[in-house]
């Protein structure tokens, strides 16, 4: 059990890292309680720049529940959360003390290539598209499976695999009666348990309780399984047409689960003691015996296994968001039997299956880890996934590009899928970024492709496809923000989904604005400071023949494009127009809205290239004497050695390379020879198996090749290893069988190098030592001698010495290494880049793209450059009728919270939460957002009203109550109310109300029947929600009934039940068409910095 930690380990970071699953009641009791605030505090470990106090904190979670008047109860809770909850850094290489135990899940047992039937038939490039656009099918293929008619999509080919194959050798997974006990390994606290079968749902799922659970746990695990499996057979489970089930449809467009290495049909949820809010996958369970399936021996846990935390369901007793934990986690399964991917694409791909996929909202940003700024989180890297930088909201934006390249005219689904499904199991071939993207991206709005064309990746081309789609990708949640479709672009590339157009994703308002009415110009050059991947949006409000231009000496690795709206009274279209350096946008026609949309595209932004890096191999005096008074190198040596005398750096692969020279052919006595003294790892090889089945002999090593140029070229035609007259110290030379330094076609001779030292008897310094090859065998060639340097991940030594190389025949000398700083060599950096076309040995899928020579991916972020691209802006003076000129200001505050403690509250019906706000001149409310949780039960509406700020709160005069669908199991998230001069006029500084509720009691069959219904709301810190007559002032009342109009008080929570906190809503405030005002008018509106 113990060989399998590690195993579980990198399977936990796959799995969905977060502790904060959902913030729900954990109390069913709720027919006397009003209102239930959650707050949560999550607690990271200290990864990555956390301060280190702040490692094992407990998660404290606070429940307020209001009884009516101001009465409000307080509990808390404290949680331990796992270190896997938070980011972790992957480290490879060897531990000293153990060397054979560092190898993958692919490794600690010897891998057997699948074997291939039936593909004489099929072509080359056939067999390629197919593992490339549609990976179930090329699965089946490579293992002879074929579906049944009226199979399930989870499992199609189980039957033929168990019928008439020998995948499992007659054997397959045996379950008990409901009511029946197995004993599993609980996989939270690390025991084995008996777990009893408490149902069998839709013949496929299976719902295990363990010894101590309560009802409770039961019937909500039960319940998600029957949502999961839509075994209420209603519409509101249904996610598109022709799939009746959210298991239906995520395996139709993902691919079914892999039973072919379990032997079994079943999944299996798992409800146990964990000591964390949590639920997990683990790969290590299902791909126990990768590539051989389970067999008899096999334990309970080699299945299909969801681990579902009794914590979690205390904590979220709602059904329908267990369902979806349990949809997201299956998603990873269902990847898990396709290879490893890297993070962004196995959770982008899960967590867009958890939302749009399944017709469902998105995960919004609001969601788990607070933060500050959302122009940050838009800036963000696009691959961070810490607290620090940027509170962990990877998964909601790749998930969303996903959603945007998953409509039908850009990828659509299935094309979707296939990009997130592109993973394989060999080390070298699991992709990063553009590996992916920008192959399939090559792709958008075109058909598939049927001839199969790699991608080489272009480090200087801002125009990739995968820089394009990005950009596109932040144009489309800009037009979001376009209040009107009708004023929208009507490209799909410049749009989100038809269905999320009206609930924009980000929040619009947080967008730095320059109103057209208060400024006619945006001077300075605005400039944001950008990472790699993420974004810049700035809004000009209404200005009318707005002129835009970048400036000369703009980055030109920041693309700009400008997104401009309709202008219906002059009949002018929407625009979306690039802007290069040095070039201008005029906008004719009426006022329009207009966004500057920046992308950080840098072609080598996620690569590490030759300048990225600290040259290895250095030539100068340090160390050059050694401690040996007869020293050959006269000052000067090349050195592979640490900076600053340490020792060499871990996971190097660096060559000396000398330039070219000719050797004749009459030289049959040519030869080579250097001075060279070492201090390397000197730890003897374990018995690992490297290249071609080598048994590893030493670590750490250097070597000498040769380079055998093509005729009146300096392309090589072929390298060799070339072994010294006296030999290397090691066979086998762990860190020189590298991918990065692999040899096409060698043999386990090509791995041999130097190692340990050249330290003399006394240990007092190291020595010199003359080193001579013959070159004679390459008489008649042009050739470069290269001196290999390679490191593994740990231990290391002082480093290698080199001086004094000459090649020679006879008394000619056909090439000198010159002394002091002159030189004749060169350095090169051996990154590990498989080429493209290359097929995974076990897997059989094609490397789509690759690097560019010199170049590997920066899979740790350690190039934290930022860029900008400064703009300016300028429109004439509105007249003052004009819809340009009329003031324009947001109210209410955008979202925020602390990162480590996010709060947040539940409304039920016959409630309203209710914000002052204060007409900053005369005027009406022209649009208000609201910010909810998707989580909710039992609501098909919510509603916005705007009610006087003097009891009883009625209606204003001339204000209707507005109402938004909320027809899913989910809600959609945000909401967005459109008066359009419909709103009832305010005077300047007239105080009044923006309450939501809930429009529409709707209630399923899935529902939780001990619970009222409820939205969920997130809450942000305000310092007025306690005082009276002052924007910000929070309440909670039940509304007047119109018959009760007349009445002088209503039922109030009283000021402030959120404790310092408020609901996240922006409302944005027009000036009637008459009125003017002033910055000054305005400036209470806005939310303060």
């Amino acid at each position: 059990e113990f060989s399998i930690l590690p195993l579980y380990l990198g399977a936990w970071i796959q799995a969905r890292p977060t502790c904060f699953v959902s913030i729900e009641n954990k109390r069913r009791q709720m027919g006397f309680g009003l209102l239930v605030l959650v707050a949560l505090s999550v607690t990271v470990g200290a990864h990555e720049g956390h301060d280190e106090s702040e490692h094992g904190r407990p998660l404290q979670v606070e429940t307020f529940e209001w009884f009516g008047g101001n009465r409000v109860v307080k509990t808390a809770q404290d949680v331990q959360p796992l270190d896997a909850c938070e980011e972790h850094s992957h480290q490879g290489g060897h531990q000293k003390q153990a060397k054979s135990k560092t190898h993958s899940h692919l490794n600690h047992r010897n891998q057997r290539r699948i074997s291939e039937s039936n593909t004489e038939a099929a072509t080359e490039n056939a067999m390629m598209i197919s593992a490339l656009w549609d990976r179930p099918a090329w699965r089946d293929h490579r293992l002879d499976l074929k579906a049944a008619e009226g199979e399930h999509p989870c499992f199609a080919g189980w039957k033929y695999m168990i019928e008439s194959t020998n995948r499992c050798n007659g054997w397959t997974r045996q379950y008990p009666e409901v009511g029946g006990q197995v004993t599993f390994k609980n996989t939270g606290v690390y025991r084995y348990s008996k777990f009893t079968l408490k149902a069998v749902v839709a013949g496929n799922v299976n719902v295990w309780v363990e010894e101590g659970s309560t009802a409770l746990h039961e019937d909500i695990a039960i319940k998600a399984a029957n949502i999961y499996t839509n075994q209420y057979d209603i519409e509101e489970l249904k996610p598109a047409e022709g799939s009746n089930s959210w298991m239906e449809h995520e395996c139709k467009i993902m691919g079914s689960m892999p039973f072919m290495y379990t032997c079994s049909n079943r999944i299996n949820i798992l409800v146990q003691e964990c000591n964390v809010e949590n639920a997990w996958v683990m790969s290590s369970d299902y791909l126990r015996n990768f590539p051989d399936p389970a067999n008899a021996d096999s334990p309970a846990n080699h299945d299909i296994v969801f681990y579902m935390c009794q914590e979690m369901l205390d904590g979220t007793p709602n059904p329908y968001a267990a369902a979806n934990t349990f949809a997201h986690e299956l998603a990873h399964v269902i990847q898990g039997g396709f290879g490893s991917s890297f993070t962004a694409m196995t959770e982008g791909g899960a967590t867009w299956l958890e939302g749009p996929l399944l017709n469902l909202p998105p995960r919004p940003m609001v969601y788990a880890w607070g933060f500050q700024d959302w122009n940050r989180i838009n800036a963000a890297h696009l691959y961070a996934n810490t607290v620090p930088t940027n509170s962990r909201k990877f998964y909601q934006i790749h998930s969303m590009f996903l959603t945007y390249l998953s409509q039908p005219e850009l990828l659509g689904d299935k094309a979707a899928s296939a990009l997130q499904n592109y993973e394989s199991f060999e080390d070298a071939n699991v992709p990063f970024g553009r590996a992916a993207y920008d192959y399939y991206l090559t792709y958008l709005g075109r058909p598939q492709p049927s001839t199969f064309e790699p991608v080489i990746l272009n480090a200087t081309d801002v125009f990739n496809s995968f820089a394009t789609a990005l950009l596109d990708y932040r144009v489309a949640i800009a037009s979001q923000c376009i209040l009107e479709a009708a004023n929208r672009p009507t490209e799909a590339r410049y749009n989100m989904p038809a269905k999320l157009q009206e609930h924009p994703y980000w929040d619009c308002s947080s967008y730095p604005t320059y109103w057209s009415a208060e400024q006619t110009t945006v001077e300075g050059g605005v400039d944001t400071q950008i990472h790699y991947g993420g974004a810049a949006i700035a809004r000009l409000a209404t200005p009318a023949g707005a002129t835009i231009s970048m400036g000369a000496d703009a980055d030109p690795y920041v693309r700009t494009k400008i997104l401009a709206s309709a202008a219906p009274s002059s009949g002018h279209a929407a625009v979306v127009s690039e802007l290069r350096p040095g070039q201008s946008l005029t906008l004719e026609g009426g006022a329009r809205d207009i966004y500057v949309v920046q992308v950080n595209v840098d072609p080598a932004g996620e690569l590490l290239g030759p300048n990225d890096r600290n040259q290895l191999w250095k030539k100068g005096t340090h160390g050059c004497q050694g401690h040996s008074s007869s020293s050959p190198c006269r000052g000067n040596a090349w050195r592979a050695t640490g900076a600053h005398g340490r020792n060499y750096p871990a996971d190097s692969h660096w060559g000396l390379r000398s330039a070219s020279f000719a050797i004749p052919a009459s030289a049959t006595n040519a030869k080579l020879t250097f001075d060279a003294m070492w201090d390397l790892e000197d730890s003897e090889g374990g018995g690992e198996r490297v290249g071609s089945g080598c048994s590893g002999t030493g670590y750490d090593g250097v070597q000498v090749r040769l380079h055998v140029m093509q005729a009146n070229s300096d392309k090589i035609n072929r390298t060799e290893v070339i072994v010294p007259v006296d030999g290397y110290d090691s066979a086998v030379c762990i860190a020189l069988a590298a991918s990065a330094l692999a040899i096409p076609g060698a043999d386990c001779s090509s791995y041999q190098g130097w190692l340990g030292s050249t330290l003399n008897a006394d240990e007092t310094h190291l020595d010199w030592t003359n080193q001579e090859f013959s070159l004679a065998k390459y008489a008649g060639e042009t050739v470069k001698v290269e001196i290999i340097f390679a490191s593994d991940g740990s231990v290391g030594g002082q480093g290698f010495w080199m001086t004094n190389m000459k090649a020679k025949t006879g008394n000619t000398v056909l090439f000198r290494e010159g002394h002091g700083q002159e030189t004749s060599m060169e350095t090169y950096y051996y990154s590990a880049s498989t080429p493209a076309g290359s097929k995974g040995r076990v897997d059989g899928v094609p490397v789509v793209a690759q690097l560019p020579d010199g170049y590997e991916y920066d899979q740790s972020m350690s190039k934290d450059q930022t860029r900008s691209a400064a703009w300016t802006a300028s429109w004439a003076t509105p007249e003052a009728t004009s819809e340009a000129a009329r003031a324009r200001a947001h109210l209410g505050w955008s979202y925020r919270a602390d990162t480590h403690a996010t709060k947040s509250a539940r409304l039920h019906p016959s409630q309203e939460a209710c914000l002052t706000l204060q007409a900053p001149f005369k005027g009406s409310v022209d649009s208000a957002t609201l910010f909810l949780l998707v989580d909710k039960m039992g609501v098909g509406a919510v509603s916005l009203s705007m009610r006087s700020a003097e009891s009883p709160h009625n209606l204003l005069t001339g204000s209707e109550v507005m109402t938004s669908a909320s027809p899913s199991v989910e809600d959609p998230g945000t909401h967005r109310f459109k008066y359009s001069g419909s709103g009832p006029v305010l005077e300047e500084n007239e105080l009044f109300l923006m309450c939501i509720g809930i429009a529409e009691i709707k209630t399923l069959p899935a529902d939780d029947t001990g619970s009222l219904p409820f939205l969920h709301m997130p809450l942000l810190p305000l310092e007025t929600t306690a005082t009276k007559g002052v924007p910000g002032a929070t309440m909670l009342l039940v509304p007047p009934t119109p018959g009760q109009q007349h009445v002088r008080a209503v039922q109030t929570s009283g000021l402030d039940p959120f404790q310092g906190q408020t609901f996240a809503l922006r409302a944005e405030f027009v000036a009637a068409a008459s009125s003017s005002s002033s910055g000054a008018d305005r400036s209470r509106a806005f939310l303060a910095p």
